[in-house]
């Protein structure tokens, strides 16, 4: 197994975090952020857990929400890793 720098780690990790912010304030599909904040602010209204619906509801929402991100997040970390992997390789003889 390949052991990576702590440098290089804290560097990803960094970027994760960064990712993760940016994608969730600029997503394109925000009705997923803001419909699921909503259904959690409207759980947590009254603080009655009983109301099973309204949990469910935020669940569904929470479920989509993180899709979204995880998805965002994939899609970053691909782009991430074919630049990296750009910087990294040859210029080659034949691109001129």
């Amino acid at each position: 197994m390949v052991s990576f720098p702590a440098w290089f780690t804290e560097t990803i990790q960094g970027r994760l975090v960064v990712v993760s912010a940016l994608i969730e304030h600029q997503s394109e599909p925000r009705h997923a952020f803001d419909e699921e904040r909503k259904a959690f602010q409207a759980l947590f209204a009254s603080m009655d857990i009983a109301r099973k619906p309204e949990f469910e509801n935020w669940e569904d929402k929470l479920s989509l929400k993180q899709s979204v991100l995880y998805e965002r997040l994939y899609l970053q970390g691909l782009k991430d890793g074919m630049q990296l992997a750009n910087a990294f390789t040859p210029p080659s003889v034949l691109s001129d």
